[in-house]
């Protein structure tokens, strides 16, 4: 049976500590582990060694499962879901027309893993929801456990999707050969450790690696109205901006508001003193605090208090940044994101 202790010693040596709910997964985990026995050519699974964890965004899922893979298995494969389904269709595209080639890409996973680990599993294509349920089944009868992290449960997966009848024996699959935990709870794991980082910690890449694991990629631009503007990083959730380099560019109101509505958070470092030489960009950045704060853009700010509170030191516009600077203040705060989380 697995030492619980040596995935909790992981967790603590990166400064976490698991809330009642998730550990009590891992403990679950354990459990079902010490119960499990592989496949073999005469002997099915005598109890479920797949895993099905659900819950809200933010709860630390995909932080549970990465610290069970780096604590417990070598050689297991591990993938977000878009990023396994891409594989499958490559693979299908390389064996060209043959009878059954689901199978086939199944044994062949099988031969390099043992177990699966995919991240944000949650069907939103009729061509993935077609064939998943026909990999997942062949995994797990080539003696592959497989664990999946999703944000909805089960029998809520590819709700009113085309065609949804057909995907309804995956779900099936999932309910009888999977244990399904719920990680309930309505604390944001995300927004207790953005809340917490040091602002002025120079490592907001690591940072941001360790907060959103694998979602997202340094990038030098993104797009917004059909506009290219600089970045430091994005995601399908959160842009990274240079207060430097983004607000010497022509952006304006219209780019805000859309930024605000495409995106859950918005991250902004490499801030400096500005005065009368630079009332473009505190006009910008004026706006853009005016609008993020309106339209309750979840954001987090990596500069000290003083130097955001004299971001500006000029006259010419003191009027209007000394709103700023209120509302500056108080979207530094720990309360800020609480409150917005709560709505």
């Amino acid at each position: 049976m697995k030492d619980i202790r040596i995935v909790l010693e992981n967790l603590a040596s990166n400064g976490i500590k698991p809330d009642q709910s998730q550990q009590l997964f891992l403990e679950t985990f354990v459990e079902c582990d010490s119960q499990y026995k592989s496949s073999s050519l005469f002997r099915k699974p005598s109890n479920p060694g797949s895993i099905y964890l659900w819950g809200p965004v933010g709860r630390g899922k995909t932080l549970l499962l990465k610290a069970i893979n780096d604590c417990y298995f070598e050689d297991a494969g591990t993938f977000h879901f878009i990023e396994f389904m891409q594989l499958i269709h490559s693979q299908l595209s390389e064996i060209g027309k043959i009878k059954d080639p689901l199978p086939l890409i199944a044994r062949d996973l099988s031969k390099k893993y043992k177990m699966l680990f995919i991240d944000e599993f949650q069907i939103e294509d009729i061509s993935d929801a077609m064939i998943v349920g026909l990999v997942i089944k062949s995994l797990i009868d080539n003696g592959v456990r497989v664990m999946l992290s999703s944000n909805a449960p089960p029998e809520d997966l590819y709700k009113g999707g085309l065609q949804r009848n057909k995907f309804l024996p995956t779900i099936k699959l999932i309910q009888s050969d999977f244990i399904i935990f719920h990680l309930e709870g309505a604390e944001d794991y995300r927004l207790r450790e953005i809340s917490l980082f040091n602002s002025v910690d120079k490592d907001v890449k690591g940072f941001l690696h360790k907060t959103f694991d694998e979602e997202w990629a340094a990038s030098p631009n993104f797009t917004v109205n059909n506009r290219e503007f600089s970045c430091n990083g994005r995601s399908q959730n959160f842009l990274w901006l240079s207060f430097k380099d983004f607000f010497s560019e022509p952006c304006g109101s219209m780019d805000f508001i859309e930024i605000a509505q495409t995106y859950k958070w918005v991250f902004l470092s490499e801030f400096h003193s500005c005065n009368d030489e630079h009332l473009d960009k505190i006009r910008r950045f004026i706006s853009y605090i005016d609008i993020a704060y309106q339209e309750k853009q979840k954001m987090k700010l990596f500069a000290d208090d003083v130097l955001l509170q004299n971001l500006y030191t000029g006259t010419q516009l003191k009027f209007l940044w000394e709103r700023s600077a209120s509302r500056l203040h108080e979207i530094s705060s720990k309360k800020y994101l609480e409150d917005l989380e709560k709505k």
